[in-house]
């Protein structure tokens, strides 16, 4: 202690210097801060203020409860308009599981539940399929890959149910592709090669274009083997609408400021997004001879193709 006194006496010059210097550094550095925060300030109430002159010239478009209430009417009016829109579709979506308790359990139960029910129907009705789905059967997936499998092999299974109930000879393959979100629906590629007689294939894509079906067909090709039969590759979309994004709540949300131009966000009153239908709407398919055009690469997952 006697050390410690001895030494803060013979350098007491030093010692409050650097005391000094701290209290100027905390001091210059909360100044800085405080300037900051001052100047972004500043900023805000000059936004603020530029946004009241607007409404000077403007005074019908300024907030008012008036025009609040009018926008609460333009907005339900759309939401109604597009829910009656939605519900007049046949469509039936495929409902992809969850799994909660033991993910990585549940998932391989449903991959290979789903495998065998799809080789039973497809021996019932002489339907020669892949023998495997093309994903990991040893082992476990990561958990943010089991919502991605699950979709896909969803989607391979209501696929595969289509083309064994139409009575294509042989399903080649099946490559599922990486979903995309546009607005409210989902759009998930496919890649499909099957081989049968010409009256197979066109019967295929007839329950394709049927209104239940929520595949789309983007282009095909077709080609004809030595066996007299066809081979058919197809580039398929499913098209998933999801109804808990796409309905419209009767109210405005909270913290959406009235717009200028009508309803928030929105030119012409509706909200962002709502469209008079949903796009993907099959086109009639043609038979296309030769060489099988748009028929895209191996995605990059499933890591394996189903074969």
């Amino acid at each position: 202690m006697k050390k410690i006194l001895s030494f803060l006496k013979k350098n007491l010059v030093f010692v409050f210097l650097v005391i000094v210097l701290g209290l100027l550094g905390f001091g210059f550095n909360l100044i800085r801060k405080t300037q900051q925060e001052l100047k972004k300030m500043e900023e805000e109430i000059k936004a603020k203020h530029d946004e009241i002159r607007k409404y000077e010239t403007q005074k019908e478009l300024a907030p008012s409860p008036e025009l609040v209430n009018k926008l609460q009417k333009q907005y339900t009016a759309v939401a109604e308009q597009f829910n009656s829109l939605l519900n007049r579709f046949s469509t039936t979506y495929p409902a992809v599981p969850e799994f909660k308790v033991f993910p990585n359990v549940e998932f391989k139960e449903f991959l290979f539940e789903t495998g065998d029910q799809l080789k039973k129907k497809a021996k019932k009705n002489n339907v020669i399929i892949p023998s495997s789905f093309g994903f990991q059967e040893t082992g476990f997936p990561s958990p943010d890959q089991i919502p991605l499998f699950s979709l896909q092999i969803t989607v391979i299974k209501h696929i595969l149910d289509l083309l064994i109930d139409s009575g294509v000879s042989v399903v080649n393959s099946v490559v599922p592709g990486i979903p995309s979100t546009v607005a409210f629906y989902k759009i998930l590629p496919l890649d499909v090669s099957i081989t049968g007689t010409s009256i197979e294939i066109i019967r295929f894509l007839r329950y394709l274009n049927n209104p239940s079906s929520f595949f789309t067909l983007e282009s095909f090709a077709v080609t004809k083997k030595d066996t007299g039969l066809f081979q058919g590759n197809f580039k398929i979309n499913a098209v998933m609408i999801e109804k808990a994004a796409a309905v419209v709540t009767s109210e405005i949300p909270k913290g959406t400021q009235p717009s200028a131009q009508g309803a928030p966000g929105s030119p012409s009153g509706q909200p962002q997004g709502v469209p008079g239908s949903p796009p993907g709407v099959p086109q009639q398919p043609q038979k296309v001879p030769g060489h099988p055009v748009g028929v895209p690469g191996q995605p990059q997952a499933p890591p394996n193709p189903v074969k």
